[in-house]
C-alpha cells in the first residue's frame, strides 16, 4: 500500500513539475523584459486601447511642470470642437501676461501688452516652445481669469476619470511663478500634480481625440512672430534603433520639485505608444535624462513585446460558445464584436491568448440575430491578465456568430421530457 503511496506521489509530481518550471520560466522571462528605469516613476501604455505595457510607481502624484500644458491644449481643442473657439481667434495680452513672457529663467516667447496673437499661434509657442505665458493667455481665453481656469482643468481630469490632480495653473508653474497672476490663498510653492499613470491617461486621449496635435508636437522648432525658436524634444528625429518606430512628441516638463519630466509619444507599425517618465535627473537645462530613459524604455519594451491582432468575426479560445435551449441547436458558437490588438510579450501566439468570462454567458432565446452581445470576456495569456488605464475598456465583447432559429414546438417538448429523468 506505501509503495502505490509513494507511486502515486512520484506521478503526481512529474505532472505538476513541468507546469512550476513553465510558470517560473514565464515570471523570470517578465521580469528580465522589464527595463531599469532611472525616474521617480514612468509607464508605457498603448495611446488607442490603453493597454499599460510598463508601469513604475504610477499611482503617486507627483509635480509635473510644463506637462500640464497637455491640458491647457486638450481643453483648447475642446473649445474648438465645440465651437465657442476658433483656431484663427485673437487673445489679447494683458499686461500681467506680457510681464510673465519676459520673466527671466522662465521658457517663453515674447508677448507685447495689447497686442493679439491668435489661439494656434499660442497652442504651438505652448507646446514647442514650452511657452509659459502663452499657455496662461489661452487659459485667460478660455476661463477669463487663473481661478477658474485652473477649476476648469480640475473639472476637465475628472470627466477623464483623474480623480487626485491638483491644477493651480495652465502653464504647470509655481503659484509664486506666476507673479500678480497668482492665486489668493494658496501656498506660493504650490504646483500642478499628476500621476505618471494620470498624465499617459491625458496624453492617450488627448491624442485620440485629436490626433492632429502631433503635427505639431513633432516639430523640432517653431517660428511665433517673425522669429525662429527651437523646441526642447532631443528625440525627435533621432534612430531608436527599432524598424518601424518614430517619435512624435509630446511634452517637456521641469522645476525644482519636479526634476526633469517628459511625456512622449511615438508610432510603431502603425500603433501609437504613450511614454511618461517623472522625476529624471536634471543637473542642467540641457541634461539628456529624461530622453535617455525614454529612448530605454521604448527599446526595451517595443523589442519584448508586439501588438497581436484579435480580428472581428474571430473565435476566442476559452469564450466561445453560448447556450440555446430552445434552439434548433443548444449551443452557439461567440466571436469577438470588433478588431481588438493586445500586445504579449514576443513568442507568445494569437492561439495563445485566451478569454475569461467576466460573468457567464447570458442564455440565449431563441430566435435570435446574429450579432447579439451575450458576454463579455478579459483577455489573457498563460493566465496573465492585461492591465489598462482606468475608462479604457478591460473586456471584449462576446456576439453570436449567426443567426438563431428556434426548434419546433415537438422538439421542445421532447427535451422538457428527457430533462425529466
Amino acid at each position: 500500500m506505501k509503495f502505490k503511496f509513494k507511486l502515486f506521489l512520484l506521478m503526481v509530481g512529474l505532472f505538476v513539475l513541468p507546469i512550476s518550471l513553465s510558470s517560473s520560466a514565464y515570471a523570470a522571462t517578465v521580469a528580465t523584459s522589464q527595463p531599469a528605469i532611472y525616474a521617480k516613476a514612468a509607464i508605457m501604455v498603448d495611446a488607442d486601447t490603453g493597454q499599460i505595457l510598463y508601469e513604475k510607481n504610477v499611482h503617486q502624484p507627483m509635480a509635473i511642470a510644463s506637462i500640464s500644458k497637455l491640458m491647457t491644449v486638450y481643453i483648447v481643442h475642446q473649445q474648438i470642437q465645440s465651437g465657442k473657439l476658433h483656431w484663427d481667434d485673437r487673445v489679447k495680452i494683458s499686461p500681467a501676461v506680457a510681464k510673465l513672457s519676459t520673466a527671466s529663467g522662465l521658457t517663453n516667447v515674447p508677448l507685447k501688452a495689447g497686442h493679439s496673437y491668435s489661439i494656434r499661434a499660442l497652442v504651438n509657442a505652448a507646446l514647442v516652445v514650452s511657452a509659459n505665458a502663452a499657455a496662461i493667455a489661452l487659459g485667460q481665453k478660455v476661463a477669463a481669469s487663473p481661478q477658474r481656469f485652473a477649476n476648469k482643468m480640475t473639472a476637465t481630469a475628472k470627466h477623464l476619470g483623474i480623480k487626485d490632480a491638483k491644477f493651480y495653473n495652465a502653464a504647470g508653474l509655481t503659484n509664486k511663478l506666476t507673479g500678480s497672476l497668482a492665486l489668493k490663498h494658496v501656498a506660493a510653492n504650490a504646483e500642478n500634480l499628476l500621476s505618471a499613470k494620470d498624465v499617459a491617461l491625458l496624453a492617450s486621449r488627448l491624442e485620440s481625440s485629436f490626433p492632429a496635435v502631433t503635427k505639431v508636437t513633432s516639430r523640432s522648432q517653431m517660428t511665433f512672430a517673425g522669429k525662429t525658436y527651437p523646441g526642447h524634444n532631443q528625440l525627435l528625429g533621432t534612430n531608436l534603433g527599432i524598424k518601424g518606430a518614430r517619435v512624435t512628441g509630446l511634452k517637456t516638463g521641469t522645476s525644482d520639485e519636479a526634476g526633469a519630466c517628459f511625456a512622449g509619444s511615438a508610432t510603431y507599425r502603425g500603433h501609437r505608444v504613450v511614454t511618461v517618465i517623472l522625476g529624471a535627473r536634471n543637473n542642467s537645462a540641457t541634461d539628456p535624462a529624461r530622453f535617455i530613459q525614454t529612448k530605454k524604455l521604448l527599446t526595451t519594451v517595443l523589442s519584448k513585446q508586439t501588438p497581436i491582432k484579435i480580428a472581428k468575426q474571430s473565435r476566442i479560445a476559452g469564450a466561445s460558445e453560448g447556450r440555446v435551449p430552445d434552439g434548433k441547436q443548444q449551443t452557439t458558437r461567440l466571436v469577438n464584436q470588433k478588431t481588438t490588438w493586445v500586445w504579449v510579450p514576443k513568442g507568445v501566439t494569437r492561439q495563445q491568448i485566451k478569454g475569461k468570462y467576466v460573468k457567464q454567458p447570458k442564455k440565449i432565446t431563441a430566435p435570435e440575430k446574429k450579432g447579439k452581445q451575450v458576454a463579455t470576456a478579459n483577455l489573457v495569456y498563460d493566465h496573465h491578465f492585461m492591465k489598462y488605464l482606468n475608462t479604457f475598456s478591460k473586456t471584449v465583447n462576446l456576439v453570436t456568430s449567426k443567426s438563431i432559429q428556434k426548434a419546433n414546438p415537438f422538439v421542445l417538448i421532447w427535451r422538457a421530457l428527457t430533462r425529466l429523468f
